[in-house]
């Protein structure tokens, strides 16, 4: 009976100690990857919303009773300008509603001259906030021209 057990044993195949050792060691690197890429926001889906910077200074110009501003901006990812504020000078926000896509975006803003509260002076910088569809708001500066 004893001598059955043990050929039993010795006729059962399986993964060897090495094998199985190696296996463990490349499941738990594509674990380590896996969290690290999460950790540090790289999959798409949970990169968190885009960040929004000025490309150089804007310009800005008065054309047919409104202030035309021209602001070249560079986005991570999708968002749109929903408004736009001249800081200290404008009484109410313009509607903008331009879309923003990854990369460097030149966009128009229009304002309303009877929504300034002051005339503005050629050759003077102007803070301009811009409110986004993300909740966040950028300040960019424009050139009076």
């Amino acid at each position: 009976m004893i001598k059955a057990l043990t050929k039993a044993r010795k006729n059962k195949k399986g993964l060897s100690g090495a094998v199985t050792a190696l296996i463990l060691v490349i499941a738990s690197v594509i674990i380590a990857l896996v969290v690290v890429r999460f950790a540090f926001g790289l999959f798409g889906a949970f990169g968190g919303t885009p960040t929004v910077t000025q490309v150089g200074t804007g310009t800005m110009i008065y054309s047919n009773g409104n202030y035309v501003a021209v602001i070249t901006l560079h986005s991570t990812g999708n968002v749109v300008v929903e408004n736009a504020l001249i800081s200290g000078v404008q009484t109410s926000p313009a509607s903008v509603g331009a879309s923003l896509s990854a990369g460097a975006n030149t966009i128009t803003i229009s304002i309303a001259s009877n929504d300034v509260s002051q005339t503005l002076e050629p050759g003077s910088t102007y803070t301009i906030s811009l409110g986004l569809s993300d909740g966040q708001s950028v300040s960019v500066s424009v050139v009076y021209q």
